[in-house]
Order: structure tokens, then C-alpha cells, then sequence
């Protein structure tokens, strides 16, 4: 059954980003700067929104702090997003895509 509202790719991007935020050792990467988020003032946050009808797939670039088993942290996320969009919009979220692409070294340990 299609619902007789919208939600914005806005939107499933906010809540995909608030999901992440709960995921510990985990940050989305911040993609170079492009011509059009100059002019709107507004920056993506390595997160990609694919939408066809109701169904949904996500493409996640994150860096993951060091020492973390990454296979554990990229599931931790693509559960958090896939249970946060698919609860709070009822759409079916069928891929969450992590790709990472950095590790969050601390200080002490990058200085050698």
C-alpha cells in the first residue's frame, strides 16, 4: 500500500545521521566540497540516499576509530539505520551499504 504523504530524501538523511550518531566509534566522512553546497549552504555528511517507491538503500562513508573490530561497527551501523528509518517511516530500507574509508587514530599513538 503506498502511504498518502511524503518524506523528503531530507528527512531520511537527518534520521540516518541520527542513527549514527549512536553508534560508538563510528563518524560519517565529510566528502570534499561541491559548488552546489556552497550556494545552499548545506554539506553533506557521507551519506547517500537511494529511493524507489517505497524502498530504500543507503550508501555510508565512515571513518572508525582505531582498535574497534570494523566488521562489528559497520553491522552496528547498518542495524541502527535500517531500524531507525524502516520504525519511524514504515519504508522498507533493503540495502545499507558501509564503506570505510578511514581510521580515527588517536594522538598518542599517531605521534609514534
Amino acid at each position: 500500500m503506498t502511504p498518502d504523504f511524503d518524506i523528503s530524501s531530507d528527512v531520511l538523511y537527518g534520521i540516518a545521521q541520527l542513527a549514527l550518531d549512536e553508534v560508538e566509534g563510528l563518524t560519517p566522512v565529510t566528502p570534499p566540497v561541491r559548488m552546489g553546497e556552497i550556494l545552499t549552504g548545506r554539506r553533506a555528511k557521507g551519506i547517500l540516499v537511494e529511493r524507489e517507491g517505497e524502498r530504500l538503500g543507503f550508501h555510508l562513508s565512515v571513518r572508525v576509530r582505531y582498535g574497534l573490530a570494523i566488521p562489528e561497527v559497520a553491522r552496528a551501523a547498518q542495524r541502527a539505520v535500517r531500524e531507525a528509518v524502516s520504525s519511524m517511516t514504515g519504508l522498507t530500507v533493503e540495502t545499507v551499504e558501509v564503506s570505510v574509508e578511514a581510521i580515527d587514530v588517536p594522538e598518542e599513538l599517531s605521534r609514534g
